[in-house]
């Protein structure tokens, strides 16, 4: 009885923290829910502090069991409708929208994982009440001769396993694509080691080359007490071996993929008052000699072996497994395209290893191209470089515009994702090394938005966070804008529409004549872009970038030119080097 009005106290406390969060994150529907459940439990708890207390009358005894009896089965209700509102819509709307930041920046998936602390609030929240229900209960059972109340805990108990079962969860994703290759380690997506996370309590991710594993409103349930030390393995497994694990979580797995994953197992350990386990700077193995063809068509995902203790008796034991991914002998961009896609539009959290959709809505697509588009620029160019968490630059509504009609939307607004993978919209020149000889190529979508994100990355990443490009904007439409402008000489840098790899500056003179110039990617491998717009006697008269910013401001003032570069010894007439000039800049 004293163990029960201790309860109370806590419960009073618990009704008060969440009447206070309604001007926090926490959501308004579960705060309803919850203190509905909050308000039954309370007069579940009334009668049996009253049945316990020895001042029922014999007489009345049954009467108030019946009301016990009566207030378990509605607040079983309560919590079963309070339990799917958390798993069914809270946690599977992170959920999916983790799906989608996973082919994000770190900073953006950050911003993502920063939600799981409102979530980890309100599952304490339900956590805590549903313990003190199944505590009550036990009490009752033990001191009453009820076999009802022995049905109510067994059925109070399975509501609390499937709620500390699925409360888990695989909270960092690996990556849509990884690669691992003897040139993997020049490529700008060689990132064949990673981090995902399995996590239990949640509270704010640091950036680290770690997997942590935890769960959420599972404090009530004494699981940081008894799985400290506890260890947990993590499996490479094929989708097939996914396939099967959807229907039999017991599944038996075995270590006979291609790769290996490294480290193979961690052990949970208290730290800060939270049950973690690490595991440290993840990597894929390849075993034998491989071909590139035949890895490339299949998908694997991490699975991780889960056996844990909780009180009441309940044992958490099976598998959580992460989104596929790809694992490439060398780069293939169509494989990456593609998972690109299954990543940003499959519903892989209610359906797992689901077919993509035929087509998606505009600002799907255009908010999906942005991420991977910022995800790709920020980039580590180095194997050894750390990822750096910034927040990336933001496409402006005139980019997203521009690049989803290059995309063919039909009238309903909804874009084929076929247009992505086999839309035509440049051309390349391809040379044969031979014969020296060439044609031109089509290029699809993907190829030529990954090549302009790679571009960035390696060569006018400065220029491109510091708002002096420009971006997606066609010949046209960049004569408009240069038209418009008040400066009387000024450059709009843009990404070429119609040349694979090409970056377009669109000149208007002081004479207002108009002009466009193009840099190769290969060029900018040698030539800087800043340096050759100061150095370049094209733009030596040019003082602004568009639409205003001073163009030796942001770039470093030019070099004066010597007034006397003719060679003495000829003596040329004075027209001589009118009509000449150096085709490139001089540094």
């Amino acid at each position: 009885m004293e163990s029960i009005d201790l309860e109370q106290q806590q419960l009073q406390q618990s009704f008060s923290n969440v009447k206070d969060l309604e001007v926090t994150n926490i959501d308004v529907n579960f705060i309803i829910k919850h203190n509905s459940s909050a308000e039954i439990y309370q007069h579940f708890k009334d009668n049996a502090d009253f049945l316990l207390s020895g001042k029922v009358l014999p007489a009345n005894r049954q009467q108030i069991i019946a009301q016990i009896l009566f207030h378990a089965n509605d607040l079983y209700g309560a919590f079963e409708d309070e339990r799917n509102y958390l798993m069914g819509e809270i946690l599977y709307s992170w959920a999916a929208r983790q799906q989608k930041v996973s082919i994000g920046t770190l900073w953006t998936q950050q911003k993502h994982y920063c939600l799981l602390d409102t979530i980890h609030e309100q599952f304490d929240y339900f956590g805590e009440l549903l313990e003190q229900t199944l505590s009550g209960l036990q009490y009752l059972k033990e001191r009453c001769n009820n076999s009802e109340f022995e049905i109510f805990y067994t059925k109070f108990q399975q509501l609390a396993h499937y709620f500390l079962y699925y409360s888990v969860i695989v909270s960092r994703q690996p990556p849509s694509v990884v690669i691992k290759c003897g040139d993997a380690e020049k490529h700008r997506r060689s990132r064949f080691w990673f981090n995902t996370e399995l996590r239990y309590d949640l509270e704010r991710i640091d950036y680290a080359k770690i997997i942590r594993l935890r769960i959420l409103g599972g404090h009530a349930f004494d699981l940081d007490i008894n799985n400290n030390g506890v260890e947990i393995r993590c499996f490479l497994i094929t989708d097939d071996t996914a396939r099967h694990l959807l229907t039999d979580a017991y599944y038996n797995i075995y270590e006979n993929e291609e790769f290996s994953i490294e480290p193979p197992c961690a052990v949970f350990s208290k730290k800060d008052g939270n049950l973690k386990a690490k595991f440290d700077d993840m990597r894929v193995a390849k075993k034998d000699h491989l071909r590139r063809d035949s890895v490339a068509t299949k998908r694997y995902c991490l699975c991780y072996n889960i056996q844990l203790e909780a009180s009441h008796g309940i044992k958490l034991i099976g598998k959580k497994v992460s989104l596929p991914f790809a694992i490439l002998v060398g780069p293939k961009s169509d494989v990456e395209a593609r998972l690109f896609l299954e990543r940003s539009f499959s519903d892989l959290v209610r359906r797992p290893l689901s077919d993509m959709p035929q087509k998606v809505y505009c600002q799907e697509m255009a908010e999906a191209l942005e991420m991977k588009f910022q995800a790709i620029v920020e980039t580590p160019q180095k194997p050894t470089d750390e990822p750096i968490m910034v927040q990336p630059r933001m496409f402006t509504l005139q980019d997203k515009e521009h690049i989803i009609l290059r995309l063919k939307p039909n009238k309903d607004g909804q874009i084929m994702l076929e247009n992505f993978l086999k839309l035509a919209v440049c051309q390349e020149y391809i040379k044969n090394k031979t014969t020296n000889e060439g044609e031109w190529k089509l290029v699809a979508f993907f190829d030529w938005f990954f090549k302009i994100a790679e571009i960035i990355n390696k060569y006018l990443y400065q220029m491109w966070t510091d708002g002096l490009i420009y971006g997606f904007c066609g010949k046209d439409e960049a004569e408009e804008l240069l038209k418009n402008v008040r400066q009387h000489s000024c450059l709009l840098i843009r990404f070429s529409d119609v040349e694979y790899g090409k970056i377009k500056i669109s000149v208007r003179y002081r004479n207002n004549v108009l002009q466009h110039h193009w840099y190769d990617y290969s060029d900018l491998n040698v030539r800087s872009l800043s340096k050759e717009l100061l150095t370049n006697h094209k733009f030596s008269e040019i003082d602004h970038i568009y639409p205003d910013i001073n163009l030796e401001a942001a770039l470093g003032e030019r070099k004066k030119s010597s007034k006397n570069k003719k060679p003495r010894i000829l003596n040329p007439t004075p027209f001589y080097f009118d009509n000449q000039c150096a085709a490139t800049s001089s540094f």
